[in-house]
């Protein structure tokens, strides 16, 4: 062990945290909103951000938006457990609209 101690400002903390919110959810960094508090020592994650979705027109099977999110929030958790190394309390994540993916058409 090395003397010494290792800090992450809280602006790195929170970019990263958008990444990997982004990557959870598959929409681009730039929709994401990310707020961190201390929770009792632990590091409370609020994540806003668009949900990426099919048009509801097409048929086919799906996961539901709950069962998403849910995996979502877990990804969030355990990634960002790992890259900073603290734990991690509450994530809550609010989905502030659809992200349509429009099918392309093949030619």
């Amino acid at each position: 062990m090395v003397p010494g101690r290792v800090s992450i400002s809280s602006r790195a903390l929170e970019r990263t945290t958008v990444a990997i919110a982004a990557g959870a959810l598959r929409v681009a960094p730039s929709t994401v909103r990310v707020t961190l508090a201390d929770e009792a020592g632990l590091l409370g994650v609020s994540v806003t951000a668009p949900l990426r979705t099919s048009p509801l027109r097409t048929t086919g099977p799906s996961d539901g938006i709950v069962t998403r999110v849910q995996a979502a929030r877990r990804d969030i958790r355990a990634e960002l457990a790992e890259i900073a190394g603290r734990e991690i309390g509450r994530v809550n994540v609010t989905i502030a609209r659809a992200e349509i993916r429009e099918e392309k058409r093949v030619r």
